[in-house]
């Protein structure tokens, strides 16, 4: 399906450090008074594609459907934010060892691919570019503090068997990569590789050094061969090792997380014209307890900031509009979006 060449436009001025006529915005909803609000009736997940276009929802990854209660699925709970992992990525040092990635198929997982795509662009367009999420490699595996503690005993006592954990996902990631490359699906690629959290990082940035980010170079190479964006997903605090970011010529990061100090008028003030910057309208604190007056402030803060001289894509700090924050103030938030984010930024404001 062609997108609207409006907001294809818009997107790709903003990834080019150019103005356009206003900030794109990037978000996934979940959030069923917000489906209900702009589509009374409709099941998901046409009621969020109605959603996105109302709101002006310019780009998404694609949205979710709001979960009222936990659920389980096989080794999944899905709780009312997000997917969790029931059971552990690796429980020993020997389940790492013995760890055996699959060889894909290419020509099948190719199908896949363009499948998958072709379907959700198709759903949500024209209006919405579908911009996919799953460039990453999978550095730190799982959420549980028993996989955690694997990785980090094996930096110590058997590197090596990491290293071969590391290698087959980049692999991986490079294969998938490719296609998205070869069949030019977008402009911009989002790499999800969670490498802090709100009090710094996860690791030091030695081990980042050495071992992520060359990885993630290589996994994320047919991309940028390509033409294609990449923006390196990171919740938490990650400042110690923006100089990397930017040295290892990755085009920008999301969300920017201004709960976790990240403050994207400073980052925009050191890397003006090299860092695409994706967020960061102040998820965690305003959107969720704010007035609708104390979010829209938010969003101006965020746009004075951040979206003078192109490079800046508006987005909550969390990634995405969670069901916990108050239609009204989702509501507010994207109004501002669209009104205030009109270049040039704040004229008559």
């Amino acid at each position: 399906m062609q997108v609207n060449p409006i907001v294809l436009g818009r997107i790709v001025a903003a990834l080019e450090f150019r103005e356009p006529d206003r900030v794109p915005i990037w978000e996934a909803l979940q959030h069923q008074a917000v489906y209900d609000y702009c589509a009374p009736g409709v099941p998901f997940p046409e009621c969020a594609v109605i959603a996105c276009e109302m709101l002006g929802i310019d780009a998404t990854y694609g949205c979710m459907e709001a979960v009222t209660e936990d659920r389980r699925e096989g080794s999944h709970i899905h709780a009312a934010q997000t997917v969790w992992e029931t059971e552990p990525v690796f429980r020993t040092l020997d389940d790492l060892r013995g760890y055996r990635l699959g060889k894909l198929d290419e020509s099948a997982h190719e199908e896949q691919v363009l499948a998958g795509h072709s379907w959700t662009q198709e759903l949500y367009g024209p209006n919405v570019l579908y911009l996919p999420q799953d460039g990453g490699f999978g550095f730190l595996p799982g959420y549980d503090a028993q996989t955690f503690s694997v990785v980090a005993a094996a930096l110590h006592e058997d590197l090596p068997a990491l290293e071969r954990f590391w290698d087959a996902g980049v692999e991986r990631a490079a294969l998938h990569n490719g296609i998205t490359a070869k069949h030019k699906l977008a402009p911009v690629v989002q790499c999800c590789e969670d490498i802090a959290y709100k009090n710094g990082l996860l690791v030091s940035p030695e081990v980042l050094r050495e071992h992520f980010f060359p990885r993630f170079a290589k996994a994320t190479a047919p991309l940028r061969a390509a033409g294609i964006k990449v923006i390196l997903h990171s919740d938490g605090d990650i400042r110690p090792v923006l100089d990397d970011i930017v040295t290892w010529e990755i085009d920008g990061i999301n969300p920017v997380d201004p709960s976790a100090g990240m403050d994207i008028a400073e980052i925009k003030r050191r890397h003006a014209g090299r860092l695409i910057l994706v967020g960061n309208v102040g998820a965690g604190h305003v959107l969720e307890f704010g007035t609708p007056g104390q979010v829209r402030e938010e969003v101006r803060r965020c746009l004075r900031d951040a979206a003078p001289c192109g490079g800046h894509i508006l987005q909550c700090g969390d990634g995405q509009v969670m069901p916990d924050i108050p239609l009204a103030n989702v509501l507010a938030y994207l109004e501002e979006a669209r009104e205030f984010g009109r270049y040039p930024i704040g004229e008559g404001a």
